[in-house]
């Protein structure tokens, strides 16, 4: 939902030690856990950097050269709120592969699986004195299929339900919300996961005080460095914040500073266009945890594509007696569109002569002039941009009639989707 797309904190409370076997063969710079490693991690270890795959090789680490160490005890605990803004996150989302597009990639608790590596942009809403829930909002580029460029998305974490809400290429032609309960690991058998708990940076222990080469244009600065299990943090030594976090196989995440604040996340949260809209994010939830965002809903706006969400937008519980499935929120505008000599055209696998050719350039003149004859404004291909193509794939599918597809499907023919 994008996911996909939760933040690098999302599984801190869940994370395992060097007893998965390290099976990508990362070196101690890429990761070095708190614990379960001998000798144990040290200063400038585990500081990782710009990761683009698994292979032990692709990534880039950070610059890091040692200050300190100091006694911790006379350090700055790193800052963390029930209720907080922070308008500018860079991250690189790690997570577990489970789809070709990388959308519903949730970081995991180990690093056994095959990760997807999602650069994105993230705005983050911490709100747990009354609604109990996170809320992201993420610009993602290069999700695997690369559909119609970046994918906008908002993701709510409210107690053990997550939804993932998307809006695919640049004219929002096509929106999708996934509706799931993450759970530690992927595992099904273990309990649905909430959102990550304002005291998770009790858990912290110090390293050192490091003058790290921070990405994203910010700069060298000179940072408390904070670890736990496979997890990093560094902080500014004044004040406690977190400018920059580091975990092997969830990701790397940098707060732009300035950027962070206290409270204010109900008022802060607000998206414009979405759905040709300004939104209170917020608004779409309520505080007993009784209410999922109208856009997972049965009542979604067209073109929404629904993955895994019950009628009333919470998600489906996979007991083997609601199956999961992909469903449109509403029809197609195509519905009802193809009259009688549209049907029994489709049923008929053969086509006529004249739509025919004696080869593959014969046959495809033989369509563009059929095109050209009732589309007199087409455009040659090699005119059209990638991104143009694919917007134009997802105008089709609105535009479909459900009834051809139905048929199709009873007649078993390559055509249906």
């Amino acid at each position: 939902m994008v996911l996909r797309a939760v933040v690098t904190l999302a599984t801190l409370p869940l994370a395992n030690g060097q007893a998965d076997g390290n099976p990508h063969g990362w070196d101690r710079i890429r990761r070095c856990d708190h614990v379960d490693y001998d000798p144990p991690c040290g200063v400038c270890e585990g500081v990782g950097g710009y990761a683009a795959s698994d292979e032990a090789n692709d990534y880039t680490p950070a610059s890091c050269r040692e200050e300190g160490p100091y006694d911790g005890s006379t350090r700055k605990r790193p800052v963390w709120g029930p209720d907080f803004t922070e308008l500018k996150s860079h991250e690189i989302l790690i997570g577990k592969k489970t789809d070709p597009a990388c959308f519903q990639a949730f970081p995991s608790n180990d690093s056994t699986a095959t990760n997807c590596y999602k650069p994105q942009e993230v705005q983050i809403f911490s709100e747990m004195n009354n609604y109990r829930a996170l809320i992201l909002t993420a610009n993602q580029a290069g999700n695997a299929w690369g559909v119609a460029g970046n994918v906008s998305s908002v993701i709510y974490h409210q107690g053990p339900n997550m939804w993932i809400v998307n809006v695919l290429g640049r004219l929002g032609l096509v929106n999708q919300c996934v509706c799931t309960s993450p759970r530690e690991g992927g595992d099904p058998a273990k309990p649905e996961v909430g959102p990550v708990q304002y005291n998770w940076v009790d858990n912290l222990f110090y390293v050192s005080t490091e003058t790290i080469g921070v990405e994203y244009g910010v700069g060298e600065m000179a940072l408390d460095h904070w670890a736990f299990g496979p997890h990093h943090a560094w902080t500014d030594p004044n004040t406690g914040i977190i400018v920059r976090m580091w975990q092997p196989f969830n990701g790397l995440q940098v707060f732009e500073p300035g950027a962070w604040s206290e409270g204010h996340a109900v008022d802060d949260a607000v998206v414009e266009g979405w759905f040709g809209a300004k939104t209170r994010l917020f608004d779409q939830l309520s505080t007993d945890g009784s209410k999922a965002p109208d856009w997972c809903t049965k009542s979604a706006p067209i073109n929404t594509f629904r993955i895994k969400c019950q009628d009333n937008g919470f998600p489906q519980v996979s007991n083997g007696n609601v199956p999961s499935h992909v469903e449109m929120a509403s029809a197609p505008v195509g519905d009802d569109k193809a009259d009688a000599r549209d049907l029994r055209r489709a049923k008929s696998k053969v086509p006529r002569d004249e739509y025919k050719g004696d080869d593959f350039t014969s046959m495809s003149a033989t369509l563009n002039e059929y095109l050209l004859r009732h589309a007199p404004n087409s455009k040659d291909c090699d005119r059209w941009t990638v991104e143009e193509l694919q917007e134009l794939q997802l105008s089709l599918i609105m535009l479909r009639d459900s009834k051809l597809n139905d048929l199709y499907h009873d007649m078993n023919y390559r055509r249906k989707i």
